[in-house]
């Protein structure tokens, strides 16, 4: 009797302190991504037991990520997965996080020999195409190329790819093969070149978000993390990627 009324207490001050929250994300295949009309991915399943620790209700929908970012700027109980954590936007959001880290790099077509040896190089051999909307590319944008190119979405990188029409394309090491399934090409025409940026990923919270729902989501993550639930999602979504 007192270990059924101990569970309802707890029941009741988790139920108290529940929240209504829209978590947008964007396409990112294996992260976040739709499979029919549902969503899924190591993101999604991260955000999904995020809410059944803290008792909250999340409504996901998918949008791009820099109109995502600014709905979650100035919009209560609201929050972005998985974003880059950097320092523009670092004042502009609460934090949960680390998810996991995030490697991007620059590859070639796989008859590409020998590898190049810095970004200097590529931009001499050829042209370097990456979505305009990566963070990436404002980091390429400060390394004074001549060949870079930008699109608009990591499906038309991968389809000028396809065709031949490029002769670099930048992309997280997670994502890779993924991008190119999508394109019918088989990933092992990516060649790893070299590496460019490592990053954490997070759940960027809007700040007008109660601090204390936010530092609930932060403990239930370090509860994942410590009981293996994390790794166990990782290893489902993402022990399958593009090897070097």
């Amino acid at each position: 009797m007192k270990r059924f009324a101990a569970c309802l207490l707890s029941f009741l001050a988790l139920t108290a302190n529940a929240a209504d929250l829209q978590l947008l994300t964007d396409n990112h295949p294996p992260l976040h991504f739709l499979q029919g009309d549902q969503l899924v991915g190591f993101g999604v399943d991260v955000v999904q037991a995020l809410a059944a620790q803290t008792g909250d209700r999340i409504h996901l929908q998918q949008v791009p990520l820099l109109r995502a970012l600014r709905m979650a700027s100035d919009t209560p109980d609201t929050g972005v997965f998985t974003v880059l954590r950097t320092d523009a936007r670092d004042d502009s959001y609460q934090w949960v996080g680390p998810l996991i880290e995030v490697e991007t790099a620059l590859y070639a077509h796989d008859n590409f020999h020998p590898p190049v040896r810095s970004l200097r190089e590529a931009d001499h051999l050829g042209r370097i195409t990456v979505p305009r909307k990566w963070l990436v590319y404002s980091y390429l944008q400060e390394q004074d190329l001549t060949n870079l190119y930008g699109v608009e979405t990591p499906e038309q990188m991968m389809r000028l790819f396809s065709l031949g029409r490029t002769d670099f394309v930048v992309s997280d090491t997670l994502s890779s093969a993924a991008l190119a399934r999508e394109q019918g090409m088989e990933p092992g025409r990516l060649q790893y070149q070299l590496p460019l940026m490592k990053q954490d990923t997070y759940i960027a919270f809007s700040r007008q978000t109660d601090p204390k729902q936010v530092a609930r989501w932060q403990q239930a993550l370090d509860t994942l993390r410590a009981d293996g639930r994390l790794e166990k999602m990782r290893q489902r979504w993402l022990s399958n990627t593009l090897p070097r």
